[in-house]
Formats: C-alpha cells, sequence, structure tokens
C-alpha cells in the first residue's frame, strides 16, 4: 500500500471557530486609530495565502499491513500451541498450561513445555481446539519423552490423527530489543484457549537472581498469566523465538516476562528426545557476571580456571579477557560482551564439540586452539 504524506512546512495557524481575528496589516492602521480594520475570516485566510510560501513535502514509502501479518501468524502458527493439562499434579489453576509442537512424524507428534508443568503429573493429557470446541488427546496417546530442571524444559510426544501445523525456530541471537514478540498459550485454564497477547523484546540473555534455572532468558512485555507456562514466542515472521515461562509478579513490576530463547530450546529438545535427560556442557571458567574486575571495556575478566576443563585444556588463564566464542563447524566467533553471552554460547553447544575463544592477555589478542567441552560435573553426578 504506498501512503503520500504532505507536510505543510513555515507556519502553524490556530483557527478558533465562532471567532473573528483583528489584526492589521503592518503600517495600514494607525495605533490611536479607534477604526481599526477588522477581517472577516475568509479575508484572513487570503492575506495569510498571499504571503506564505507554502513548502509541500511529499514521502513515498511502502506499508505493509501490520495486522495482515499477525493475522497470518495466528491462522499458520496457531494451531501449533496445544494446552497440557497435567493429570495429579499442583501446577496452578487446574493443572492447565501450554505446549509447542515442534515435529511430526507418520502421525507422531512433538512438543515442547515446561519442566515445571510436568514435573509432578502422574498423567498427561493434550488439550486443542477445532471449531471452537476444545479436544483431548488421553493419557494413553501422550509420552514424557525426557525433561530438565536447569532449563525448565520437557518434550512430549502424542498420537493423533488430527493435523497440527508445526513451529519453525528462530536464531535467538537475531533477536534484538524493541522488535515485536507475540506470545500464544492458554493463560487461566482451556476457557481461555490460544490467547494471543503481544508485546516487544525488553531485554536479552537475562539471567533471574535467585533463579534454580540456567537459562538465559529472553525478557518481554507481552502479557502473561499462570497457564501461559511452555506457550509460544513469536516473532512477526511466525517464527518461535522463544518458550514462556515465567514473569515476575509483584505490586511493584509489572510485564516483565521471561522466554527460554529458542537456540536454547532447539539444542536442549533434541537431547531429550533422544537420551530423556539433559547433560549441560562445561568450559570451565570462573567470572563475577556484572563486574569489569580486569579494567575492560566488554568481555568476560577470567578470575580462575577450573582444574581438568576445556578452559584449562585452552591455555585460558586468570586475567584473560574472553571476547569471542567460535565453535570448530562456525564461520565466525560469536561476540561475548559480558559473562552472560558465555553462558548462553556454551549451553547452546554440546558434549565433546570442538571449540575455541577469542580473548586479550597483557593487550594482545589471542585465539586459543579448539578443545572439547566436557560433561558438566554437577549433570554427571546427578541421578
Amino acid at each position: 500500500m504506498k501512503l503520500v504524506l504532505t507536510f505543510l512546512l513555515g507556519a502553524t495557524i490556530f483557527l478558533f471557530s465562532g471567532c473573528e481575528w483583528v489584526e492589521p496589516p503592518e503600517n495600514e492602521t494607525d495605533p490611536g486609530n479607534e477604526n481599526e480594520s477588522v477581517y472577516t475570516e475568509e479575508e484572513l485566510e487570503a492575506y495569510i495565502d498571499e504571503r506564505l510560501e507554502e513548502k509541500l513535502v511529499g514521502i513515498d514509502t511502502d506499508v505493509e499491513p501490520l495486522e495482515g501479518r499477525i493475522l497470518d501468524l495466528v491462522a499458520t502458527y496457531g494451531d501449533a500451541v496445544v494446552g497440557v493439562f497435567a493429570v495429579g499434579s499442583d501446577i496452578g489453576l487446574g493443572g492447565s498450561a501450554s505446549a509447542v509442537i515442534y515435529a511430526e512424524e507418520d502421525g507422531r507428534y512433538k512438543a515442547v513445555t515446561n519442566h515445571h508443568v510436568v514435573e509432578d503429573a502422574l498423567e498427561l493429557e493434550i488439550v486443542y481446539e477445532k471449531y471452537g470446541m476444545l479436544r483431548e488427546i488421553g493419557a494413553e496417546d501422550v509420552e514424557l519423552l525426557g525433561k530438565d530442571r536447569t532449563t525448565d524444559l520437557a518434550v512430549l510426544a502424542f498420537e493423533s490423527e488430527e493435523s497440527f501445523p508445526t513451529v519453525s525456530f528462530a536464531d535467538s541471537y537475531e533477536v534484538d530489543v524493541g522488535q515485536f514478540a507475540f506470545a500464544v498459550g492458554n493463560p487461566l485454564g482451556f476457557d481461555y484457549f490460544g490467547t494471543l497477547t503481544s508485546g516487544v523484546i525488553s531485554g536479552l540473555a537475562r539471567y533471574v537472581p535467585d533463579s534454580e534455572y540456567e537459562v538465559p532468558f529472553i525478557q518481554h512485555d507481552a502479557a502473561l498469566s499462570p497457564g501461559n507456562s511452555g506457550g509460544a514466542l513469536f516473532n512477526l515472521e511466525g517464527e518461535l523465538i522463544g518458550i514462556n515461562n515465567m514473569k515476575i509478579a509483584s505490586a511493584e513490576a509489572g510485564d516483565i516476562g521471561f522466554a527460554i530463547p529458542s537456540n536454547t530450546v532447539e539444542r536442549v529438545v533434541e537431547e531429550l528426545a533422544a537420551e530423556g535427560r539433559m547433560v549441560r556442557p562445561f568450559f570451565g571458567v570462573v567470572s563475577y557476571p556484572a563486574v569489569a574486575d580486569c579494567g575492560q571495556e566488554y568481555g568476560v575478566c577470567v578470575e580462575d580456571v577450573s582444574d581438568d576443563s576445556a578452559a584449562e585444556a585452552a591455555g585460558v588463564e586468570p586475567g584473560d579477557v574472553i571476547v569471542g566464542y567460535k565453535l570448530k563447524e562456525w564461520d565466525e566467533y560469536v561476540d561475548v560482551y559480558n559473562f552472560n553471552d558465555m553462558r548462553e554460547s556454551i549451553l547452546n553447544s554440546r558434549i565433546g564439540d570442538e571449540m575455541s575463544v577469542v580473548l586479550y592477555r597483557n593487550g594482545e589478542r589471542v585465539e586459543t586452539d579448539y578443545v572439547s567441552l566436557i560433561p558438566h560435573p554437577d549433570d554427571e553426578e546427578a541421578e
């Protein structure tokens, strides 16, 4: 659609209806003369037109209707967000939550939801909507493939003759603060099934203080309520940029929601579906997340290096400043501006991946040799 915008530059005209403007032209009225000229509104406009040079500026721009794109998003991918009913658990109103279908093969679907949704469930059921009516896929056709507490993710599989769309994962490294975000889920139970809310991306790589989750959350302000857990966060193209899992609920805070970024989701669900559990990769550097102890402009100031770790094998030393991270198969290094960026890059890698970091040591740039990531000691010890 073409819009032509015309701007009037050079003067601001205030119109007061029902009134006459009394203003004699310069040198045409004697200030001491009581018989001042009185102009009608038409005469005043003609007077202004004669003396005002109008400057018209035309701008042509292509505007793709935002509303149409949102409608396409819902029509194409809305049915990929289903309901989860956790029988015998206590996760909120009626044990209801949300899940997002991401894969299908021969009528067997895989869906991702939150660990805290399925954690205490005795049975799991899938709920979906068709023609405005809720339908159920019973527990006998639903299987929990795996779950992970530290990333708050779980994977379900279910059988159905019904046809569901599957979402596409966005590259969450490309998500920017300020871009549109759309949440789809089931707030406050299935009476509000498939609710769409919208907002913008408010922050990236957020680690919530005192949280048990080791996740570089995407922060956004699309409205979330109990039951949105496990639901989708889409971009304007309809790609999945995150899985919603919590919000800050207090009288002092509003519209602070969090989603697990799609790169982390894609990485973790693959392992959960195959192995049933997640073992995080481990690099082995210690740093203070919010302190520039090395006096650096940006990057991770290494405080200590763990024994027998990948970092030790790569030759990383205390006092080094890490500014880049790269897996061997990548074309280039990912920028590391802070410790949260570093943690996100490691979490999105796999055990055994060969990786290298760029660091500065005594003012000199160093690219380390490639070394293999090892299992996280805490996950190795977990049952």
